[in-house]
């Protein structure tokens, strides 16, 4: 093996997937042009692996007839579109795109004209902005069948102002912005259950307001420890530090009274719940 050239565990290290990830994608034909020596392994350059960042960064349309049937399994799994008549999500997955993204990617940054609406269906996706001295502060993560840019889609010409920072290796299905725009017109139904999902949001932002003002940061903390994984978040000081908007030290200080306290222990990293009863009373 030349020195330009890399094996396939250390290419899917490059891309930020597993060994097995990577071979599937290969056995799948979503990469193409990667050589092989006379002894039948893979050449795969650094070249390569730009060239296959790029490739997956490709969209993909959507394929029709019986696979529709699983695009609407998909959209009926996202919250927003749960109680939709079929006609109304099949009209939706007519133009739906797939388009894959590794870890580290962004599906959009600042200043980005928003395209429509991703629904993550792999992965997590952390939504944030930074400021203008670099501190940054997670607005949500995103899980599978939850869904990114949806505060644009009826702002015209509007561009996005956070960005969207995929964590690990994670796939979105995209509704484009004018298909949308179209069909909240032909279907109120369709309408409607975005002013459903908006008055959830902002019900949820007025909770987490009320937390910052009203709250302790030791109490902001147990909450969001007992929260952490439904919210997509891991318990590490640097996530939950950038959610809360608190400086890392000051979660890590209190992260460890409580493994003092006998609430927590320290797992690597992370921190591992040992009382949620006893987190509960903070």
């Amino acid at each position: 093996m030349s020195d330009e050239s890399m094996s396939t565990q250390e290419a899917a290290e490059a891309l930020g997937v597993s060994r097995s990830t990577l071979l599937r994608w290969f056995r799948q034909g979503r990469i193409t042009g990667v050589g092989r020596d006379r002894n039948g392994w893979r050449q795969i350059s650094r070249g390569d692996v730009e060239r296959i960042r790029r490739q997956l960064g490709e969209p993909r349309t959507a394929p029709t007839g019986h696979a529709n049937l699983k695009l609407r399994s998909y959209l009926r799994s996202v919250p927003t579109f749960r109680a939709l008549p079929d006609q109304v999500l099949d009209q939706l997955a007519e133009e739906a795109r797939f388009q894959g993204f590794l870890r580290g990617q962004h599906i959009f940054v600042p200043g980005d004209q928003s395209r429509g609406l991703y629904i993550v269906v792999k992965g997590r996706v952390r939504v944030h902005r930074i400021s203008l001295e670099g501190r940054e502060q997670t607005l949500r993560v995103a899980v599978p069948f939850q869904t990114l840019g949806e505060s644009l889609l009826f702002q015209s010409g509007q561009r996005h102002s956070n960005h969207a920072l995929c964590m690990e290796s994670s796939t979105t299905l995209i509704l484009p912005l004018g298909r949308l725009l179209a069909l909240t017109d032909a279907f109120p139904v369709l309408a409607q259950a975005f002013l459903r999902e908006f008055s959830q949001r902002i019900h949820d932002l007025e909770e987490r307001l009320e937390e910052t003002a009203l709250l302790s940061l030791e109490q902001r903390v147990a909450r969001l420890l007992l929260e952490a994984d439904s919210m997509g978040l891991t318990s590490s000081p640097r996530e939950m530090a950038a959610y809360l908007g608190a400086a890392r030290e000051s979660v890590s200080r209190v992260l460890l009274r409580f493994a003092k306290d006998g609430l927590l222990i320290k797992e690597g990293r992370t921190f591992e719940i040992l009382d949620r009863a006893g987190l509960n009373l903070v």
